[in-house]
């Protein structure tokens, strides 16, 4: 029907001063002497065609030239929808009004002046932007909301991994719901490091009773040889002492005969044995010293002799002068005293030989370290037997929203790991732009439209201190926040896009 409405005469028959746009079609730059009647078609009124005039559309054969895009072009800038303008039949009603037989209103010059005109059409452009934007701000395009809800965010209270997850994306969960299973990691370290003392400990334990082994046969070994050489002392002491005595000139004989023979050994000869014995250990330490002589005093040095060399089979025979009466009595303390250093150097060494492995064992540190080696074990003991995991609780009724990891995962402390939807407290949050803040108060209801067409109340409880500057046309924008009010809002997911339209 418009491609033949082009060639009517009437179309042909426009005032000369149009221009062809490529997306309103056949506009005027400037006012026309004479101006069809637009509120002929029905669905334009005063308002539409002061706006439309504004555009440049001034004859009802520019609307019956309209097209698809031209239809849309003029819905945006007239701030209706273009099934509105096609509901409407604008452009087969101008049709039928340009056609000859149709009854229209007689285009007439205007009766005033041009410079009257002008200023009457300036006021009236003006006026037709005031309303333009009065009933743009009343009525404008639906404001963007998020469908919203409260949210749980729970975290992982200590470094941790993941065992076991009990619920999943869109489970129903109540307070007090097991929702995950944690080990933790720290734990695990402190038993690795445990364990690592232990095993230090169990390693010097060894090293130190291997010493303690090594040091006590060697020492044992030294006093076994001592005790072998005091007790053959002894025993010569006490063969000594069981020769019964003789006269002094049977010793002074023996003494003449054992110049002559020196193979027939006499008592006096194993005194001498005797005191070479004792002699032959002055010069080392460690050995029993005597000193016996005329004066009749003795020095006696009670350390042990480790060195004792073997007695001489064949002492040498030295020729003694003539001894006071009192020269045996000397002998026989002598021999006495020497027999008793003998007996207490036996029973130093068998009481020395036997607490030396206990002596070995503490010098080398063995019992402390068996102790500190039993407490550490202990402790191993009770850190692995106490329970490495943690169970996160759900603090209130909600729906999981997302559980953000999975079995044998590593969390840190800190990290959310879990998130609850609490549906029964949902909200829309407005993005308003800052203009049309005026529109919004607290307490005023608005209409939302969810998918499908639904239309819902809400209310807005909530203003922003503070604006976002970071929209498309440097406009700042702010959050409001709107609670249901009327009857309950559909289930639909959070996230979900909503038109919010302000009631007039």
């Amino acid at each position: 029907m418009a491609e033949s409405f082009r060639t009517l005469p009437v179309f042909g028959r426009l005032p000369h001063g149009y221009r062809m746009d490529p997306e309103f079609g056949a506009v005027y730059d400037a006012s026309p002497a004479a101006a069809d009647d637009l509120t002929l078609v029905r669905g334009i009124r005063t308002r539409e065609a002061v706006a439309l005039n504004h555009l440049g559309v001034y004859f009802l054969a520019q609307i019956a030239y309209w097209q698809q895009p031209e239809i849309v072009a003029f819905a945006e800038e007239l701030g209706m929808s273009p099934s509105q303008l096609i509901d409407e039949q604008w452009v087969e009603q101008a049709q039928n009004l340009c056609r000859p037989s149709a009854v229209a209103a007689p285009a007439h010059p205007m009766p005033a002046s041009v410079i009257r005109t002008c200023s009457l059409l300036a006021i009236a452009i003006m006026a037709g932007c005031l309303v333009v934007y009065w009933f743009g701000i009343r009525s404008g395009e639906p404001m963007r909301g998020v469908l919203s809800a409260d949210m749980t965010l729970l975290r992982v209270p200590v470094d941790a991994r993941l065992v076991a997850s009990h619920v999943t994306a869109g489970s129903e969960v109540f307070s007090g719901e097991k929702l995950l299973t944690l080990e933790k990691t720290e734990h695990l370290k402190l038993i690795q490091t445990q364990q690592q003392q232990v095993r230090r400990l169990e390693e010097r334990l060894h090293q130190a009773e291997a010493q303690v082994t090594l040091e006590l046969g060697w020492r044992t070994r030294d006093i076994d040889r001592e005790i072998a050489e005091v007790r053959t002392r002894a025993e010569l002491i006490r063969e000594v002492k069981r020769r019964p005595p003789e006269p002094r000139r049977a010793a002074a004989s023996a003494n003449e005969s054992n110049d002559s023979d020196p193979a027939q050994p006499s008592a006096a000869v194993a005194v001498s044995r005797t005191r070479a014995f004792t002699a032959s250990g002055m010069g080392r330490a460690n050995s029993l010293l005597f000193v016996s002589g005329h004066s009749g005093s003795a020095t006696v040095d009670f350390a042990p002799a480790l060195h004792l060399p073997p007695p001489s089979v064949n002492p040498p025979v030295v020729a003694r002068q003539p001894a006071p009466d009192s020269e045996p009595v000397e002998e026989s303390r002598m021999l006495l005293l020497e027999s008793r250093t003998a007996e207490l150097r036996l029973q130093q060494l068998e009481e020395l030989k036997k607490g030396l492995p206990a002596q070995v064992r503490q010098a080398a540190g063995v019992e402390s370290l068996r102790m500190q080696h039993e407490e550490a074990a202990r402790q191993l003991a009770e850190m692995t037997d106490l329970s490495r995991e943690v169970d996160l609780l759900c603090p209130e009724y909600g729906t999981v929203a997302e559980v953000r990891f999975h079995e044998g995962d590593t969390l840190a402390a800190g990290e959310v790991v879990l998130k609850i939807l609490h549906m029964d407290r949902r909200f829309v949050s407005i993005y308003v732009p800052g203009r049309r803040m005026n529109e919004l108060g607290p307490g005023t209801e608005i209409d939302l439209i969810f998918p499908g067409g639904d239309q819902y109340s809400a209310r807005v409880v909530e203003l922003p201190m503070l604006a976002d500057a970071c929209s498309v046309d440097g406009d700042s924008v702010a959050t409001v926040r709107a609670e249901p009010c009327g009857r309950l809002w559909p289930s639909v997911p959070v996230g979900t896009q909503i038109e919010v339209i302000p009631n007039r």
